[in-house]
């Protein structure tokens, strides 16, 4: 586990741990309970390192999960206000680690207030977020982290301003979540759809056209 994969983790483990060392201390069998959500919250919190050679051409998934939504959105970042959207859906067993689908520059993040539905249901469109623009070599590209209904929260690492390489990781949401990627409608052909299976900095999401 990473520094920052701990920073986030911490809470969350040290709880079950401190109360299930304390029921074992006096003899309450039920403490290997606790041992074992700790354990259970440090697996969801790993961040395990990944390498690939990556593509210029080719921008690759934010997260890991299952695709749900390959669709077209409003987005006032894209020239001409249309995006392709990709929705994952990432579950309690997933990583939650974010990466960037491409190479540049940071250069907005914004923190948006909402509701904390389950990231399966529509409404979950609607939920706290935060929105990292990033300005690629072919285009603009948004990652949406959407916090889920349990933890509420999401880990943000990086800042306006900062370079990022393809694959290079944003953050992290907490305890089950949705991750979108944006990229301008008409520039580049989807290579998922719903139903597949990707994973963050390693799965081809799209591939721009030979024009970009």
């Amino acid at each position: 586990m990473t520094r920052r994969g701990w920073e986030a983790a911490r809470p969350y483990v040290l709880v079950p741990l401190v109360l299930g060392a304390l029921l074992l201390l006096v003899g309450r069998r039920s403490g290997w309970l606790g041992l074992l959500a700790a354990g259970g919250m440090l697996a969801f919190f790993r961040d395990p390192g990944r390498e690939v050679d990556y593509r210029p051409e080719v921008l690759y998934a934010a997260a890991d999960g299952l695709v749900r939504e390959v669709d077209e959105v409003s987005d006032p970042a894209m020239p001409g206000g249309r995006a392709t959207r990709i929705s994952t859906f990432l579950s309690l067993h997933n990583v939650h680690v974010n990466r960037s689908p491409v190479g540049g520059t940071v250069r907005g993040i914004e923190e948006i207030g909402g509701g904390y539905y389950p990231a399966l249901f529509r409404r979950s469109e609607e939920n706290r977020r935060n929105r990292i623009v990033i300005s690629g070599g072919r285009g603009p590209v948004v990652v949406i982290q959407k916090a889920g209904l349990i933890a509420r929260r999401i880990s943000t690492w990086v800042e306006e301003g900062e370079p990022v390489k393809p694959g290079g990781k944003l953050g992290l949401i907490h305890l089950g979540s949705r991750t979108d990627v944006l990229f301008p409608a008409g520039t580049a052909e989807p290579l998922v759809r719903p139903g597949d299976k990707v994973r963050a900095g390693l799965t081809p999401l799209a591939r721009y056209g030979d024009s970009q």
